[in-house]
């Protein structure tokens, strides 16, 4: 997850099973519906392709039922206690039988609002909001071999890691070399740097005849070292804000000020190590996550497996690296991942897939909103 500055980072596919104790009294708060504000449901039937889906949200729906069993016993829903099978799985299953009947996103809102029970995030203590932000697949062209632009590794998990192991810094001046744990190469530092915040992604390697291949790379271990936030460091060292974010920190660290890289990316002494996969980016409880319908969370206040419903903004028209206007974001989702920076009820990000939209969506999105989370009533 790509986080720039908000707050501390964890990959989204670092945490382990078992789960930590389940439940925060006071994350959630049990809403009438007859008190909801309308929502207007994010639906690419509407012909905007950036748009969520019923498909996309039938695809998060089957991934995480196949995943409930993997979830802790019980969950406090606003002082109840409350069983996997209900918020996971029966609750699943509600939203695919509407589906299966032709029901679309709308008219499935129409009957959640007076069929289902309604919990709000109990979101910031001082605004009681959520705010949002998002992240996403890179896609990087990248060299199975060194050359003298494509020099920036990617690395294997060594056989040697232990907790703590060596900084980013001695990392990234080559104590790692001539052991064979190189994935690829890129050809800027700043790339490497936005993987590993992101947890996951894909390499487009060529090979010296020019053929090219795609490998996806997933998570497999860090070195245990402190995160310290790059948006943060530059902040403090004030760089203007317009390079506060994913296309502004490559911008400024590979045109503006090349040279002061390292003296920040040294600071944040955490480092990711990668492998190849042939599946991915997955979530946290081992889902495959789904573009616009998967969200991470606090896991220590809010359920792995939990239905929702956000309300937020997302980009509208996008031109090169810029959000040039902003649109009403409603959509179903499912809490399948987590991170550092996804602290306390106030914090979602939305996991927007691959592609210039999605990268743009991923390093823009920073506005405030709402979270709501669905059960089935219990009979």
């Amino acid at each position: 997850m790509f986080f720039l500055g908000l707050a501390s980072f964890v990959p989204q596919s670092m945490h382990a099973l078992p789960f930590d104790p389940p439940g925060a009294t006071g994350a959630l708060t049990r809403v009438d519906p007859s008190s909801l504000p309308a929502f207007q449901i994010d639906d690419s039937d509407s012909g905007d392709p950036n748009a969520g889906s019923k498909e996309g949200l039938k695809e998060a729906l089957e991934k995480q039922l196949e995943a409930c069993d993997r979830l802790p016993g019980e969950w406090d829903f606003a002082g109840k206690r409350v069983s996997k099978n209900r918020w996971c799985r029966k609750t699943g299953e509600w939203f695919l039988s509407r589906m299966k009947s032709g029901s679309s996103l709308a008219q499935i809102l129409s009957e959640a609002r007076s069929g289902l029970e309604w919990y709000r995030s109990t979101g910031k203590p001082d605004t009681h909001e959520v705010q949002f932000t998002g992240y996403f697949f890179p896609v990087h062209h990248a060299r199975r071999e060194r050359d003298s632009v494509f020099r920036y590794p990617i690395y294997r998990v060594p056989s040697d890691l232990q907790t703590p192991y060596y900084t980013r810094g001695q990392i990234e001046s080559g104590i790692l070399g001539r052991r064979g744990l190189e994935i690829g190469y890129l050809d800027n530092p700043v790339d490497p740097y936005i993987l590993q915040v992101q947890g996951s992604g894909a390499l487009l390697l060529s090979d010296s005849g020019g053929i090219e291949s795609r490998v996806m790379v997933n998570y497999a271990g860090e070195n245990g070292r402190p995160y310290r936030s790059l948006g943060k460091l530059m902040r403090e060292s004030g760089i203007p804000e317009e390079y506060i974010n994913l296309q502004g920190i490559k911008r400024y660290f590979t045109e503006v000020r090349p040279g002061d890289w390292r003296s920040f990316s040294d600071q944040n002494e955490s480092y990711v190590f990668f492998k190849e996969a042939r599946q991915g980016p997955f979530g946290y409880s081992g889902c495959i996550l789904t573009p616009k319908h998967s969200i991470a969370v606090d896991k220590r206040v809010f359920p792995m497996g939990a239905i929702g419903l956000i309300r937020t903004e997302r980009p509208d028209r996008v031109e090169g690296d810029q959000a040039l206007s902003w649109k009403s974001f409603s959509q179903f989702v499912v809490a399948q991942d987590t991170g550092g920076a996804i602290q306390s009820p106030g914090r979602v990000d939305v996991f927007w897939g691959e592609g210039p939209y999605a990268e743009v969506a991923a390093g823009r999105t920073d506005r405030t909103g709402e979270l709501y989370f669905l059960l089935v009533p219990e009979k």
